[in-house]
């Protein structure tokens, strides 16, 4: 008996809600989120550059707390514009970070966000691992690189 009430009760409630659904016409399609206070909008995603210097692991770490992760780069605009948002931060073109790494396997590159990696027009014969210790990405003036992910830089984010 207690089973048909708990049945009963969970039909009426579901008839409740589904009442109270606006069904005749089809949900607006969601404008991205504004970027939080401080960062800067490119495209879909915002960005921020991180005026402190840290080592690789803990720039992704602090993009994590934040919601994000070090920026991934998909084109050539986009990266023209995080050089610039760089340079515009500190008056001049800085080392920095970005999320690109090959830590998982040798020379095989990700993006700390996960998404693919796909933009290839960095400095000439970059990203090389020069001598099998530069597993982690900075963007700079001279070329991309792929310095000692020891190495203290600035860091730019994106969510």
């Amino acid at each position: 008996m207690a089973s048909v009430l708990y049945l009963a009760l969970l039909v009426s409630l579901s008839c409740v809600l589904w009442n109270g659904a606006d069904v005749s016409r089809p949900s607006s399609p969601r404008s991205s989120p504004a970027c939080p206070s401080g960062w800067t909008k490119y495209g879909n995603r915002c960005f921020y550059f991180y005026n402190s210097q840290m080592n690789w692991a803990s720039a992704e770490s602090d993009c994590i707390s934040l919601g994000a992760n070090l920026a991934s780069i998909h084109s050539s605009s986009e990266h023209s514009f995080l050089k610039a948002l760089v340079r515009s931060k500190k008056g001049s073109y800085q080392r920095t970070w970005v999320g690109g790494h090959d830590a998982v396997r040798e020379g095989v590159w990700l993006w700390s966000d996960g998404s693919k990696f796909d933009y290839t027009k960095w400095g000439s014969g970059e990203p090389n691992n020069l001598g099998g210790k530069e597993h982690c990405m900075e963007i700079n003036l001279k070329g991309e690189h792929d310095p000692s992910a020891s190495g203290l830089l600035n860091m730019s984010l994106k969510r």
